[in-house]
């Protein structure tokens, strides 16, 4: 099924965890079933939705059935009562929804489309979108993606040679900050600026208390 999260689980899928879950239950408390019985259908059905989903990313229409689409319900910020119908939604749901996106004003919505992972895409309308420095013509520098270099105390060599970098060069910027070993790292990282972030393992660190 992929790397797919509760809430993006379709109807199909849904069933289908639920149905080898079944079987799996069924094949350990049940003296009447064998275990080629019951290992074959947990097969079948694991089976099954992998090859439905190698076709639905071959056929758009495949997508579509198993999927579903995406609804408006904000439309050119107008409240969409046949989106609602159609999803069974009704206004206090997409106020609420709304909320949970930190719109608190429907009046600020141009667009909101309900996802077909059951999530809600907002888009403000021009005058309450927030300002970017493109907007207000300000040159900013560009900034890729960070890239991790030491994860609980090991070095992650193939990272090293992605930037061009050795262990050599890493020892020294280690030394240069004044740490020992990699082994007493936690989390570092270089960012797109070149500067090297280091976190240190603290179990040690009290835990200050929380309302």
């Amino acid at each position: 099924m992929g790397k797919k999260q509760i809430s993006q689980l379709t109807l199909f899928d849904y069933v289908i965890g639920i149905s080898i879950g079944s079987l799996s239950a069924e094949l350990a408390i049940e003296d009447s079933i064998g275990y080629t019985e019951g290992i074959v259908g947990m097969i079948i059905y694991a089976v099954f939705p992998i090859l439905l989903s190698i076709i639905s990313l071959k056929s758009y229409s495949v997508r579509k059935l198993l999927d579903g689409v995406p609804i408006i319900l904000i439309q050119n910020g107008k409240i969409n009562e046949y989106g609602l119908k159609k999803t069974k939604m009704n206004i206090n749901d997409l106020i609420e929804e709304c909320r949970l996106k930190d719109v608190f004003n429907i009046a600020e919505i141009e667009f909101a489309i309900l996802e077909t992972s059951g999530r809600l895409s907002i888009q403000l309308k021009s005058s309450n979108q927030p300002l970017t420095p493109k907007d207000m013509n300000i040159k900013t520098e560009y900034k890729g993606l960070c890239v991790n270099l030491i994860i609980d105390g090991k070095i992650l060599d193939e990272h090293l040679r992605i930037i061009g970098k050795d262990i050599n060069w890493l020892n020294d910027e280690l030394h240069m900050k004044g740490v020992k070993s990699p082994s007493d790292i936690l989390f570092a990282y270089l960012d797109s600026s070149g500067i090297l972030n280091i976190y240190l393992k603290n179990k040690d660190l009290p835990i200050m208390p929380t309302l």
